[in-house]
């Protein structure tokens, strides 16, 4: 009998209504229910007094605040903070997951030592710390045969690790990569900050400024505050960027430019500025600079390097020109691997708008006094190139150290080149200060987990890209909940073991000793009047009484003080050798341009659970994740939405799938970083490719400083 219309929706009732009425799926279903509310690792139902308890996240360099709301004395949920002056009230993803993160079951749960069939087994702390004592006392007094690698950009354990690799005899410490090591060759002093909150145009060159790029919820905040509901803009923002990410897509304005090639067209807009009469007459090499810009940065050599009409160049430097507080913002669309050209020659344009230490501008922002006597300056440190000394180790070129100290970073999973870099811990000992069982603790000799930030001391000083200097601490809001022991204790302990003075006996006094320091600035708290307030004229009185107790307690200290006489160089030199190259590499034809988010997690957290739901279905397909370009570009390779296509680089290859995204350049494709994990648990591991084993490192000439933000790679179908 044929099944027409009426006698399908008889058979499609009859169906419901049998589902309905047998008793299997139903137990099915409450099966089920039981089972997902009996996993393991999910936190029980609090009952007890409901509190809040302020503190500052350290789950990327931003150093939001947070608020974590308390049942009966656990931790249930994480939210801003209000009084935060880096984050207002606002919340990233990953800080939305703070809680989650505490019970992962990616969580190391005590001391652990690698077995020789490659396992790890518990050890108590005693042994733990016993192992790494006998293993630094080895190296003391070799030169360099300790390097230690840390994570954490802005806190005051990086003077614990370099003075005690001081007392070994190394100065082998390295921060991961970031926008630090690019500013340091253009700052003589200080760190540099960018008052966006009082500008009237924000442009950005390269700087994802809503989704990667330093103090992200602060910038977030500041783009609404412009644009309130029902009133005009107070501000226009333009984005210059190889990509309509979330800031080019916010932005007023999006400007299309490939990787490492905005500096260009700053350079571009400076000749505009300068035939205008601008001038930048403080600057020791004004002169030269001139010179440099007008004979070679011509409307038509920009167009040719960069594809950008002239028009366009002349009416971005005529809208900075205009503008009565402009802003101009360096920096790389995944915050590390940016060239110092590009970096100095959009930063160069501030100067010419001279908008240098005056409201809505750039601001040299003093450094915190430091705590451990012993400790190399902040500035020095920053300075360290960690990717050419690995690369060097990894060649052979150089000697490989004995032991490696690696504290809350995960180089073997996010460094450029990371199959090749990896190979130059292979042979050392290697110890891991982690909170999670991330790669680089999974190839860990010896595990000695930290607590997680929730549940320890610890501090926040000037994030990059704030436009004030700040010092805030996090805080224990719950005793550890695994067998783990602060870092800085682990480190002085074992100091003293080995007749080192350091001169604490505990991390939490090195705090009290950095917090007691800050009266060498002039500083306020920020729970009355906010930093851009004060720049812009807001009267303020001196933070004063116990600091101590203020600041444990939640409050958060700035400053907006000008603590140096700005001596100007627009960095001639620089641009004039560090250009980028003029020609194409047809062996690797396409741009890649990497994308970071933080609801990808961070280069030392891999994306939660908690944030696994909030992947589209453009983003990730069962365990394979998407890579993106426009139309033309994939017709021009013989792709299609949805296909397979292998990126290959010079020193590995990643396969996804196409998704087809208009606001990606001509010629390029953008791909996530943040997937591809191998170690951490079942709900972060196995999902896409690891993007960093594709980017390749290359040399700018003139400072001889590793980029990788522009690397290229060949694309074919799967």
């Amino acid at each position: 009998m044929a099944l027409n219309r009426r006698s399908f929706l008889t058979f499609a009732a009859g169906g419901v209504a049998g589902t309905l009425f047998t008793p299997v799926i139903w137990k099915s279903i409450d099966d089920t229910a039981i089972w997902t509310q009996n996993w393991p690792w999910i936190p029980r139902l609090e009952y007890g007094p409901r509190a809040y308890a302020a503190t500052t996240c350290k789950l990327c360099p931003a150093g939001c605040g947070l608020n974590i709301r308390t049942a009966g004395g656990r931790p249930v949920v994480a939210e801003g903070r209000p009084d935060h002056p880096l984050s207002q009230g606002g919340i990233c993803p990953l800080g939305a997951a703070a809680v989650q993160l505490l019970y992962s079951p990616a969580r190391i749960k005590s001391p652990m030592q690698k077995q020789e069939d490659g396992t790890h087994q518990p050890i108590s702390w005693e042994q733990a710390e016993a192992l790494l004592q006998e293993k630094l006392s080895a190296q003391t007094g070799r030169r360099n045969s300790v390097a230690c690698i840390s994570g954490d950009e802005n806190g005051t354990i990086n003077e614990l690790f370099s003075a005690f690799l001081g007392k070994l005899g190394s100065q082998a410490f390295f921060l991961m990569p970031g926008e630090s090591l690019a500013a340091s060759r253009v700052m003589k002093q200080g760190s540099i900050g960018f008052d966006i909150e009082n500008a009237d145009l924000v442009v950005a060159f390269g700087a994802d400024l809503l989704d990667s790029w330093g103090t992200i919820v602060r910038n977030k905040k500041a783009y609404g505050a412009s644009r309130r509901i029902g009133e005009n803009p107070s501000a226009e923002y333009v984005y210059v960027g190889p990509m309509q990410n979330n800031t080019g897509s916010g932005a007023d304005q999006w400007i299309s430019v490939a990787p490492e090639q905005e500096g260009i067209l700053a350079l571009g807009v400076a000749y505009h500025l300068l035939q205008s009469g601008l001038m930048a007459n403080q600057a020791h090499d004004f002169s030269a600079y001139r010179n440099h810009v007008m004979s070679r940065y011509t409307p038509e050599y920009v167009q040719r390097m960069t594809g950008i009409a002239p028009e366009t160049v002349a009416s971005l430097a005529e809208k900075l020109r205009r503008a009565d507080r402009p802003l101009v913002i360096p920096g790389s669309s995944i915050s590390q691997g940016g060239g110092v050209f590009s970096f100095a020659a959009a930063l160069s344009l501030n100067f010419l708008l001279n908008n240098l230490d005056s409201p809505g501008g750039v601001f040299v922002l003093p450094e915190m006094p430091q705590a451990v006597a012993d400790a190399e300056e902040r500035s020095l440190i920053r300075s360290r190139d960690l990717v050419t000394y690995l690369q060097e180790i990894a060649a052979g070129r150089a000697e490989k150290p004995a032991v490696y100290l690696v504290y809350e970073a995960n180089p073997v999973f996010t460094m450029p080149q990371a199959n090749t870099l990896a190979t130059a811990m292979q042979g050392s000992y290697l110890v891991s200060f982690s909170t999670f069982y991330d790669e680089t603790a999974a190839q860990a000799d010896l595990l000695l987990p930290t607590p997680y930030f929730l549940e320890r001391f610890d501090d926040v000083q000037t994030p990059h890209g704030a436009g004030f200097a700040s010092y805030s601490l996090t805080r224990p809001v719950i005793q550890p909940v695994f067998d783990t022991k602060p870092t800085g204790d682990v480190l002085l302990g074992v100091a003293e073991k080995m007749g080192f003075d350091l001169g604490f006996a505990s991390f939490d006094k090195v705090l009290e000793a950095k917090v007691a320091n800050l009266t060498e600035l002039e500083g306020f708290f920020t729970d009355k009047v906010q930093p851009w307030e004060v720049r812009a004229g807001a009267s303020v009185s001196s933070a004063s009484g116990n600091l101590w107790r203020s600041i444990s307690r939640g409050s958060v200290w700035a400053s907006t003080q000008v603590p140096y006489d700005s001596e100007v160089l627009l960095g001639t030199r620089i641009l004039t050798q560090a250009a980028p190259p003029e020609t194409d590499d047809w062996t690797f034809p396409v741009r890649l341009v990497a994308m970071d988010s933080r609801a990808y997690g961070s280069r030392h957290i891999a994306i939660p659970p908690f944030l696994l739901p909030l992947l589209g279905e453009q983003e990730m397909q069962g365990n394979t994740f998407y890579v993106w370009m426009n139309s033309v570009t994939a017709k021009n390779y013989g792709l299609a939405a949805q296909e397979l296509v292998k990126l290959t680089g010079p020193t590995g290859e990643i396969t996804a799938r196409v998704r087809i995204f208009e606001g990606v350049g001509p010629n390029m494709v953008a791909a996530p970083l943040g997937f591809g994990h191998t170690a951490w648990d079942q709900f972060s591991r196995g999902k896409g490719e690891n993007v960093y084993n594709v980017l390749t490192v290359r040399y700018e000439p003139g400072t001889d400083l590793p980029v990788w933000a522009d690397s290229r790679v060949r694309i074919a179908k799967a």
